[in-house]
């Protein structure tokens, strides 16, 4: 594959590549073929996994990492209340179950006690929380309404400090979440 990238890049055909969840093993060889642009993969308050080596290598190689699902596919925002029209693919995840919504509850509540000292939207402190992480991360977060495309951007605003940030690392490693996602 990164033989094939390299080759369309030489061609003029595309400018740059990127992977998704790729193994870093994979990341890291493909790289020496071709540099990755970007890996996009989950990673949000409620899916760290990318915290253990993945972000190490995207910094050590200097590619981007797009965060899809930062918001818990709405769960972190306090606004998915589990009454999903029956299309919606979050009527399967575990993480809407009832047992899961009340082991992450101390989550909930503690990113909305953030939000309210900061006046902001959950949605806004978990985007600008993710933001701050590391330089290289952007969250990707879907939606299909301009109110919550506006409130997301709103996320920019929203400054925390590294003292702040690091606070709420540490709480985040204290609280047991559930991280179930289908």
């Amino acid at each position: 594959m990164a033989e094939t990238m390299g080759e369309l890049i030489k061609e003029g055909k595309i400018r740059h590549w990127g992977v998704s969840n790729a193994p870093l093993d994979y990341m890291r060889k493909a790289h020496q073929i071709t540099p990755i642009t970007a890996t996009e993969n989950q990673y949000s308050m409620l899916f760290r996994e990318p915290e253990q080596g993945l972000f190490d290598l995207c910094e050590e190689l200097s590619i981007g990492f797009m965060a899809y699902s930062p918001l818990g596919n709405g769960f972190l925002s306090g606004k998915a209340n589990g009454n999903f029209a029956e299309n919606d693919v979050r009527r399967s995840m575990k993480r809407f179950s009832a047992e899961a919504v009340n082991k992450n509850q101390p989550l909930l509540d503690f990113i909305h006690q953030l939000a309210q000292g900061k006046n902001a939207t959950a949605a806004q402190i978990v985007l600008a929380w993710e933001l701050a992480q590391r330089p290289f991360i952007v969250p990707i977060p879907g939606t299909t309404k301009l109110s919550r495309l506006q409130e997301n951007l709103g996320a920019m605003n929203v400054r925390l400090s590294a003292a702040e940030v690091a606070e709420i690392n540490h709480i985040l490693n204290q609280l047991e979440i559930d991280e179930s996602y289908f």
